[in-house]
């Protein structure tokens, strides 16, 4: 573990766009992520199945892309995020809301052995001293810290406190890309990203590629077979998911997968009556 400073040449530089830069910063791992083409993925921590499944697949494209993934690793879309960035193979930097140190030797459930991965691709980095416990006042500035880092921040799913809202905030104030993900008229999960969306704070997610054209890197698709049964079904007109499920012969998880990784890469779409449409 290290500590560097803004004096530093491997302190990350866009930390310098804060009103505060975090000085030192400790950072165990590889701290040239850091500096790497990035986007924060971040969110509640009582996630829905459909949020983690989000959370995952955006950062499983962000990883074939070789773009860094920030986040925070408290539970719920924060770790889905990491996992999902680890598991397409790419790099991911978790920012601490307290102290390495003591973070690794207490944290537990399936966070624990989570930490060692990211270390291992990428960085566990925090603002705070080794040793620092805790404090919710730290988790504000570490939010701050998470938008700083990255070149665009996405809110996967929010409640009306959520603290991921924080860090939607600092990403404006830094000029920041913002975007959500839009979640079903009444879902708790969703309060805080709906709000975002519907004041115009952020946009809507609506593929993967969007996260990517905002850092330049042009067309992503996280569809790696020419054809899909579903996109061969959806060629003679719209479906819902019942008369779609029969068609492939596919269970509800299993269609409800397939159907999220196909309108995350901007394949299929939902109408306003429910139905799946197919993207020429």
């Amino acid at each position: 573990m290290i500590a560097v400073t803004p004096s530093d040449p491997r302190y990350p530089p866009r930390l310098r766009h804060l009103a505060r830069p975090p000085d030192p910063l400790w950072v165990a791992g590889d701290e040239t992520a850091l500096a790497a083409r990035s986007v924060a993925i971040v969110g509640t921590r009582r996630m829905t199945g459909y949020g983690e499944r989000v959370a995952r697949e955006i950062a499983g494209a962000c990883a074939e892309a070789n773009v860094v993934v920030v986040s925070g690793l408290a539970q719920g879309i924060d770790s889905a995020a990491h996992r999902g960035a680890l598991d397409g193979g790419g790099r991911t930097v978790a920012v601490l809301g307290e102290g390495i140190t003591l973070f690794l030797a207490t944290v537990r459930g399936r966070r624990r052995p989570l930490a060692p991965r990211i270390r291992a691709r990428g960085a566990l980095v925090s603002q705070y001293a080794p040793t620092f416990c805790a404090q919710p006042w730290a988790f504000a500035k570490r939010n701050a810290t998470i938008a700083a880092l990255a070149e665009v921040v996405l809110v996967v799913e929010a409640g009306e406190q959520s603290g991921a809202l924080i860090t939607a905030a600092e990403a404006r104030r830094l000029g920041r890309p913002l975007f959500a993900v839009p979640g079903p008229l009444g879902s708790a999960a969703s309060v805080g990203t709906n709000a975002l969306l519907a004041s115009g704070e952020a946009r809507a997610l609506v593929s993967a590629d969007a996260l990517l054209n905002a850092l330049g890197l042009g067309r992503h698709s996280a569809i790696t077979s020419p054809v899909d049964p579903i996109l061969e079904a959806l060629a003679g007109g719209d479906l819902d998911a019942d008369a779609l499920r029969r068609r492939v012969r596919a269970t509800e998880d299993e269609l409800a997968d397939r159907l999220m990784r196909l309108v995350l890469a901007g394949h299929v779409t939902q109408t306003p009556d429910g139905r799946y449409r197919r993207h020429s």
